[in-house]
């Protein structure tokens, strides 16, 4: 089965748009791995700003990951294409990753969840419940979150976080990387 042409490409782009140095992100909101790279990418983000550096955010969602997809549906919804609002949403999520593991959600339901993303937007951005979860449950969002995960698997993304470099598969940046191990592989590419 081939692939639709989506409505726009999958990512959410920060930085410079017409960069030298493109950096793709695949990172899963429950995920604690993709928490600990997250600090680290804005990090980057702030120390290269003005530089020809993107980092381009694909949010997939692990399959062991129950409440991600959903998640995933509010982070679209709430961003509405700007990634800005996204980047700044999943801040806000990542700081309350631990309220949507599997363990805390064991005995609840669908819309025990669905109750908990309107709260976490109604926090962050004052949204209107109705239009909020109406817009989780539209098409466009539908398709906007799956174009990430179609993309990953074209790329063979398995596991999250995945960082490519220029289209480069093999990066030395993991969870573990701190700014000063992103500054020596960037720094070399943005001098050459």
């Amino acid at each position: 089965m081939t692939i639709p042409i989506p409505h726009r490409p999958s990512g959410f782009l920060l930085g410079d748009p017409a960069a030298l140095i493109i950096i793709d992100i695949f990172i899963d909101i429950q995920c604690p791995y993709s928490r600990l790279i997250w600090t680290t990418v804005l990090d980057v983000l702030n120390h290269y700003q003005g530089k020809s550096l993107s980092i381009n955010v694909h949010l997939i969602t692990v399959s062991s990951h129950r409440q991600a997809w959903d998640i995933n549906l509010g982070l679209f919804a709430l961003a509405e294409g700007d990634a800005v609002t996204f980047s700044d949403f999943v801040t806000y999520i990542y700081a309350r990753q631990e309220q949507f593991y599997n363990a805390p959600f064991m005995h609840k339901t669908h819309e025990d969840l669905r109750h908990l993303i309107l709260r976490f937007a109604q926090q962050h951005a004052e949204v209107d419940p109705i239009k909020f979860l109406n817009r989780m449950n539209d098409d466009d969002i539908y398709g906007q979150a799956r174009t990430p995960i179609r993309y990953a698997a074209i790329r063979s993304v398995w596991a999250t976080p995945t960082v490519f470099i220029n289209n480069a598969t093999d990066v030395p940046i993991d969870h573990n990387s701190r700014l000063a191990d992103w500054n020596s592989v960037i720094d070399p590419l943005l001098a050459g």
